[in-house]
């Protein structure tokens, strides 16, 4: 009996092995894959926040202005740093910021659509970028699977909770104040992801 058990032991720490191995490559490709997304939506985070910014006209485009006009509180935008946290709470973190952020262009974009100010340039980055955002969702979650750590689907804040003010004006504070903190944050999960891969390389290069 005892004897049995233990080559049940035995078979279940094989399985185990044999599973860790196989995901391990697959893991690795997708935080390379997540890494180059943090990187493009980086880029694309700035380029959102000026295309919006020359659109909406005065004071908005003026660099003396933008600052102060911008400034107004956005409900249910993503807070808090990211770093000094554990990996895996790291990456669950940004899993919920990036899907709560993709809500919030979805309304700039219905925003200036109303306004009759999509200019084919912004939409198609605003396209890109919730692109994006969505693949980032989609790489994380797997990442997260593989780990055994779960990935909850509801948000701190639901969609019904994110409106658009029926002010014009206070509808470009809010457009500018949302792509001001989206541009803060793709920096802040940008620097998450190196410091992830730079531990993982690091902890690699340690163990070969």
């Amino acid at each position: 009996m005892e004897f049995g058990a233990g080559i049940l032991h035995i078979l279940v720490l094989l399985s185990l092995f044999c599973l860790n191995t196989s995901a391990a490559p697959i893991l690795n490709k997708t935080m390379n894959m997540s890494y180059q997304l943090a990187v493009e939506l980086n880029r694309s985070a700035s380029a959102l926040l000026d295309l919006y910014l020359s659109a909406q006209g005065y004071p908005f485009s003026n660099d003396n202005a933008k600052l102060h006009v911008c400034r107004v509180e956005v409900k249910c935008l993503p807070r808090g740093q990211l770093a000094n946290m554990e990996n895996n709470e790291m990456l669950r973190r940004i899993h919920t910021g990036v899907k709560q952020f993709d809500l919030h262009l979805k309304n700039v974009e219905v925003q200036q659509k109303n306004m009759n100010s999509l200019k084919k340039e912004m939409h198609d980055e605003l396209k890109n970028t919730r692109t994006q955002l969505i693949s980032l969702q989609s790489n994380l979650r797997l990442i997260l699977d593989i780990r055994g750590y779960h990935v909850p689907e509801e948000l701190e804040c639901s969609p019904e909770h994110i409106s658009i003010p029926n002010n014009l004006f206070e509808q470009k504070q809010q457009g500018c104040a949302i792509l001001r903190e989206f541009k803060w944050y793709m920096k802040q999960v940008l620097k998450s992801f190196h410091h992830l891969l730079r531990n993982a390389y690091g902890k690699a290069a340690v163990n070969s």
